[in-house]
């Protein structure tokens, strides 16, 4: 039941009280002081009456007929100069600056309750804004655009990263086809370049290596170099708790070595344990192959001589830790049996060897010094390989079969694959030699690898996860959802309440309408920072995001024509003053002596008989 529907129900309920109390007091009363026939008909009509005037009042009904006046709106974007013809009005939102003969209005909302005979608009520049969208209901509408904006109009900031992983950045341009992006780190330089094709969409790549918040910036240039636009790309780096990661090998070698290097480099807390032969092993006292033991490691790398030495036992508590949620990556150092499979992941082939090459993962040697950063001191940045020298590696010919790819060389040929099981994930590698990588030079690449690889599969961490929607703006709502009411600490330090509006159900979404620009910040279990663009930033990207929002309100078909105003509430107030006229007879005539059976008109009664008016 609506609204509307509920309270005429509650006024259709009040009149028939109100007439079976009058008819009741009418049989009751004595003879004497009953209301005469007219009086009691009036009496009954006008609660009726009035009852449906004040319904009207809260609801007014639809204005009838064809509305033949247009609006003409100008928005951001809008020319100083707007032509208008017979029956059209100009109306200049905020947005629109300089437009000679507007009427200025704060919202489209004012202009329509002003000019109710309107039944079209015609929007001249780029489109509405979200607070006016509403108001084109019933009416018909008609976007009379400006040219593609010339440079970003799209812009996907990164998510959340985990330190030194690589993240990416996804944008598109306008007008700037055979030109250039470049991603620019906090420091200045300049860590990925990328052309800009025909469809003017891009990827840019970087990486942070400390927790925190970092503002990159993007970069956009023509053909001949010069600078167009540039704009901040907020990166977030959650500081979490090490991962804990246990590696278990059949055998030595190199391979085992330099994982633990790199699981100690990137932070990560490792346990190793390496099978020597003859039941003895090198190990940092890992953990028992139990359910309780692992339910603590988050991810778990062996190679096929390890896992097939596990025994059925072994298999079976890392399957159940898998399906808790634990990550598991399996090498495959060797020809694999027919059959063989790990968790619903096969691997199929000979026992031969194929080469593998992996892309130099940087444009340029500049951004490669970028990425490494300054080295340390047991891998200083001299000694590190040229970009171009990046050594041939061999995977086993395998192909993995029943998984989602997760690394490809640069031919494109699947390296590891990954697949579900449970709430965890298991994967499959055939690479053999990545440590080879690191004694050329490139310990860069062989990070970057395993990081990627571990990530993909590693346990995630529990605990509320608050979604925002990119990029924000100050002076404009935004939607902060799945954390329910919330406190906001905005850029200057001052601290407020997001609400949760009821309607967003299971999503838990509440609006923010942030007003500084800078790194505000969500507290609670769901903490995170989050960045607000300055209200003039971008400006390309919201002419495009009102350009499209404002064509789906004009929908399909021919909506420029005359608009038809019968979905569109008329006036209230000539309601409010016959309701205002006949509530006041009906109480001038509850309480006058007039048509009261025997009782001269004025005479003044000294005895009362019965407390009821009637």
């Amino acid at each position: 039941m609506t609204v509307a529907q509920s309270v005429a129900a509650i006024l259709a309920l009040a009149v028939v009280l109100g007439w079976v109390r009058l008819l009741l007091w009418q049989r009751r009363a004595p003879a004497s002081l009953r209301a005469r026939g007219w009086r009691l008909t009036a009496l009954l009509a006008l609660q009726p009456i009035a009852g449906l005037l004040l319904y009207y009042t809260l609801f007014p009904p639809a204005s009838a007929g064809k509305a033949t006046g247009t609006l003409v709106i100008a928005t951001a974007g809008a020319p100083r100069f707007v032509t208008t013809g017979v029956g059209e009005r100009l109306i200049s939102l905020p947005e629109a600056s300089g437009v000679v003969g507007a009427e200025h209005l704060p919202d489209l909302g004012t202009a329509v309750r002003r000019y109710p005979d309107a039944g079209a608009l015609r929007i001249i520049g780029s489109g509405l804004e979200p607070r006016d969208r509403q108001a084109t209901a019933g009416l018909a509408v008609r976007l009379e655009a400006p040219r593609a904006p010339h440079g970003l109009i799209a812009l996907q900031p990164p998510g959340p990263i985990a330190a030194g992983a690589r993240f990416a950045v996804t944008a598109g341009a306008g007008g700037l086809a055979g030109g250039s992006a470049e991603l620019v780190d906090p420091a200045s330089r300049i860590v990925d370049t990328q052309p800009i094709g025909p469809t003017g969409e891009f990827a840019l790549s970087g990486t942070v290596r400390a927790a925190g918040t970092a503002l990159f910036t993007l970069r956009l240039r023509d053909g001949s170099r010069a600078l167009v636009e540039q704009a901040s790309v907020p990166v977030w780096v959650p500081a979490s708790s090490p991962a804990r990661v246990l590696i278990l090998a059949g055998a030595p070698g190199p391979e085992v070595k330099y994982l633990r290097r790199w699981a100690t480099d990137a932070g990560l807390a490792p346990q190793v344990r390496v099978d020597v032969g003859g039941g003895a092993s090198l190990a940092d006292t890992p953990p028992a192959l139990t359910m309780a033991a692992l339910a603590k490691v988050d991810a778990v790398i062996l190679d096929d001589r390890a896992w097939d030495g596990l025994g059925t036992g072994g298999r079976q508590a890392l399957a159940a830790a898998v399906r808790g949620g634990m990550g598991l990556v399996v090498r495959i150092t060797a020809p694999v049996p027919r059959g063989w499979q790990v968790l619903g992941l096969s691997a199929r082939g000979t026992a031969d060897v194929a080469p593998v090459t992996l892309r130099a993962d940087a444009p340029s040697d500049d951004a490669l010094a970028a990425r490494r950063g300054p080295g340390t001191r047991d891998a200083p940045a001299s000694i590190a390989g040229a970009r171009d020298t990046v050594p041939e590696l061999t995977r086993q010919a395998v192909t993995i079969a029943g998984g989602m790819p997760v690394l490809r060389d640069i031919r494109g040929t699947v390296l590891a694959a990954s697949r579900g099981s449970g709430r965890g994930k298991v994967a499959l590698v055939s690479l053999q030699d990545s440590f080879a990588l690191v004694t050329s030079g490139h310990g860069d690449v062989h990070a970057q690898l395993w990081s990627e690889l571990v990530s993909a599969v590693a346990r995630r961490q529990a605990g509320p996860v608050v979604r925002i929607k990119a990029p924000a703006f100050a002076g404009q709502r935004m939607t902060i959802c799945g954390a329910g009411s919330i406190s906001v600490t905005d850029a200057g330090g001052r601290e407020g309440r997001a609400l949760v509006d009821p309607a967003t159900g299971a999503a838990d979404c509440a609006g923010y309408w942030p007003d500084v620009a800078g790194w505000h910040r969500v507290s609670g279990p769901a903490a995170r920072p989050f960045y607000v663009y300055p209200a003039d930033a971008l400006p390309g990207l919201r002419a495009v995001d009102r350009r499209d929002g404002t064509l789906r309100l004009v929908g399909p078909g021919d909506r420029t024509g005359v608009g038809t105003v019968e979905d569109r509430r008329g006036p209230s107030w000539p309601w409010f003053i016959g309701w205002l006229l006949v509530a006041g007879l009906l109480w001038w005539l509850e309480r006058a002596r007039i048509g009261r059976g025997g009782v001269p008109v004025f005479e003044r009664q000294t005895e009362i008989v019965s407390r009821d008016p009637y």
